[in-house]
């Protein structure tokens, strides 16, 4: 099988099926990377949202959440079609777009924590601004948990390990702090 030179040789083939053993972990280090997509883009609207929490619907936080998932899995989805198509990668087995929405799923799942916490606003568990508290300390916790993927999937030393693990939701923070400081401007 010739290899164009801006495909990788080591990546698998294009394919709708379940890929062999040997692939299993890069299909779970993909599905990793599209929740770390998806959280830090919620945890962006979020802080856009928290700007806005005294006259916030829970309802309507949470549909903008989903809302804000939904636009980045589809214009993820579709970068990844034009470049399939534009380089003339290979048709998988069902169209390219079918196949990238398929694989990037998790984008959307990444903004349902969030919404889920609004939902509970909605029906009297807490505040809003509570919710929205809870919706970013969830997405942190996303962001440890994909460390804790990808420290696993990288079979690194502990000390990288503690990197990735702590890298990640690292940045969740400082998207957090930085939704404080523009709230305080």
């Amino acid at each position: 099988m010739s290899v164009r030179p801006h495909e990788r040789k080591d990546s698998p083939p294009v394919s709708d099926e379940s890929q062999p053993s040997e692939y299993a972990d890069d299909l779970l280090a993909d599905r990793v990377a599209f929740v770390v997509y998806g959280t830090i883009t919620v945890l962006a609207a979020v802080g856009g949202l928290r700007l806005e929490s005294q006259s916030l619907k829970a309802l309507e936080a949470a549909a903008v959440l989903v809302v804000v998932a939904v636009a980045v899995w589809l214009a993820h989805s579709m970068w990844r079609v034009v470049t399939a198509r534009a380089r003339q990668d290979p048709e998988p087995e069902r169209s390219h777009e079918l196949h990238e929405v398929l694989r990037s799923w998790p984008i959307v799942a990444s903004g349902l924590p969030g919404a889920a916490s609004m939902v509970l606003a909605a029906v009297g568990a807490w505040s809003v601004v509570t919710g929205l508290q809870v919706a970013q300390g969830l997405g942190v916790g996303l962001l440890f948990a994909a460390g804790l993927f990808t420290a696993r999937l990288a079979r690194a030393t502990r000390s990288r390990q503690l990197v990735y693990v702590l890298a990640l939701p690292c940045a969740g923070l400082v998207i957090v702090a930085l939704e404080v400081a523009a709230h305080h401007v």
